[in-house]
């Protein structure tokens, strides 16, 4: 048995002894594939041509609808496509309006889904400010049976005199005066109420005109006076609030 040799082992498929000991037909057949599939994509992938135009991203285009086509007598007539609505607005009537029973044409109605803007109401005018009537005092001037007025001359002294009006009222209520005295040719130098708040005068011309200060109260009395020059004892007039001065 020893003088016997082992007989070597075959591979079942032919030529795999020659693939085993030969490693680069693998890799020349590996890289050969490669190259194949290479030129297999380069030809499928195709760039954009000429005619191209992107999609803007958000809804999908939307097709439009094919225009109908209307045979006529003078050949194949391609109507005007129909204009776009615009959400929210209808197109206007395009017909005459239909004529009223008496023959005037009816207004035309507004279009529906229109919404008719009113005219501002007119502002009303402005409603008159009332105006308060001027008055010289709170009450009203004493009329000439409230007063009692008397004259009398108080001081006489070369080139002039001092005379005094006596006011006393004589009615319910408190009353505001107004004395004038009168002297032609004379001059007023000044004129005061005795012990009271003063009121206002003025002596243009020789004729004295003097507006009480405070009201007189029910009752009571104020006097008057004054100095006088270049003029005569008696004045012309003395009125108080249009009652005639009597001698005191």
């Amino acid at each position: 048995m020893s003088g016997m040799r082992r007989a070597s082992r075959q591979s079942p498929f032919p030529g795999s002894n020659a693939v085993a000991s030969s490693p680069w037909i693998v890799v020349s057949i590996g890289v050969a594939v490669m190259l194949v599939l290479f030129v297999i994509a380069i030809g499928a992938y195709r760039g954009p041509g000429p005619n191209f135009e992107p999609v803007p991203p958000g809804a999908p285009p939307v097709a439009a609808a094919p225009i109908p086509e209307r045979a006529s007598s003078a050949g194949w007539e391609f109507p005007v496509p129909p204009s776009l609505a615009v959400p929210g607005l209808s197109p206007r009537r395009s017909d005459s309006p239909s004529p009223t029973p008496d023959g005037t044409p009816a207004p035309d109605a507004p279009p529906t889904g229109t919404a008719s803007v009113a005219a501002p109401p007119s502002p009303a005018p402005p409603s008159p400010v009332p105006v308060p009537s001027a008055s010289t005092s709170s009450r009203p001037a004493a009329s000439p049976a409230s007063l009692d007025a008397r004259y009398r001359i108080m001081q006489t002294f070369h080139g002039g005199f001092i005379a005094e009006v006596n006011i006393r009222n004589t009615s319910r209520n408190n009353l505001s005066w107004v004395a004038r005295i009168d002297y032609p040719g004379g001059r007023v130098v000044t004129a005061w109420l005795e012990g009271v708040p003063q009121g206002t005068f003025n002596g243009d011309g020789g004729v004295l005109t003097y507006r009480s200060g405070p009201e007189l109260a029910p009752g009571t009395s104020v006097q008057l006076r004054f100095h006088i020059e270049a003029g005569r004892s008696r004045p012309a007039s003395c009125t108080v609030s249009g009652q005639v001065c009597a001698d005191s």
